[in-house]
């Protein structure tokens, strides 16, 4: 199996972070890679490091992980992507992956339970164990 590591540049906008997804996955389904991982919260867009992308969206966030797992699907990539989610009910942040298989379907979430401190003031910590249906 041939892993990608997805090592692409900062995106300028939380769309650009879609498009540049959705490049990286057809190209590394053209280098035939079976898996591609991307950086962590690389959609919308890191929030630290002296980066500030847009309030949390959760309707921004269905609609790019559906483009993304449209590309995945169209690639035949299973996609580890390094993302944010808003938990219904309580509003938290997280740091998450989310999972997508080769089909496009969704397989579910793993959430970061383990915070730097300097992330504690933006995104929460995961349940233990960190897993979750995409049922939100």
């Amino acid at each position: 199996m041939r892993i990608a590591l997805a090592n692409i540049r900062y995106p300028a906008t939380p769309e650009e972070s879609v498009t540049l997804a959705e490049q990286a996955i057809a190209h590394a389904s053209s280098e035939r890679a079976g898996i591609i991982c991307f950086p962590e919260c690389f959609v919308p867009g890191y929030r630290g490091l002296g980066k500030s992308p847009p309030p949390p969206d959760p309707a921004f966030l269905d609609r790019a992980w559906s483009a993304i797992a449209a590309a995945a699907a169209k690639a035949g990539v299973v996609v580890v992507l390094g993302t944010e989610r808003m938990v219904d009910g309580d509003g938290a942040l997280l740091a998450t992956a989310l999972v997508i298989n080769r089909d496009g379907t969704i397989a579910g979430f793993q959430d970061k339970i383990q915070l730097d401190p300097s992330e504690e003031g933006t995104y929460s910590f995961g349940l233990a164990g960190g897993s979750s249906r995409p049922d939100r």
